[in-house]
């Protein structure tokens, strides 16, 4: 497997369980707060945008993890 797909891989787990998480708890605590349905999915959108924001930040240092295993360079 490729230090890309591994990394690809190690991300998408983690975005995953993140997305889910954050999106749960933005629905959870605006309906409490019994915002309109416009509101909430506004609110789910920029909390999207912002999973996609970790997603790219994760899978950078995911693949310069996965390119320093590759060639063999101690990590600490």
């Amino acid at each position: 497997m490729g230090r890309l797909l591994r990394a690809f891989v190690a991300t998408f787990l983690l975005i995953e369980i993140a997305g889910l998480v954050i999106g749960t708890s933005v629905w959870a605590i605006l309906a409490e707060f019994h915002a309109s349905n416009p509101v909430i999915i506004g609110a789910e959108g920029l909390a999207m945008i912002g999973v996609t924001v970790l997603g790219v930040v994760i899978f950078r240092r995911a693949l310069a993890a996965e390119t320093r295993i590759d060639t063999g360079e101690p990590s600490a």
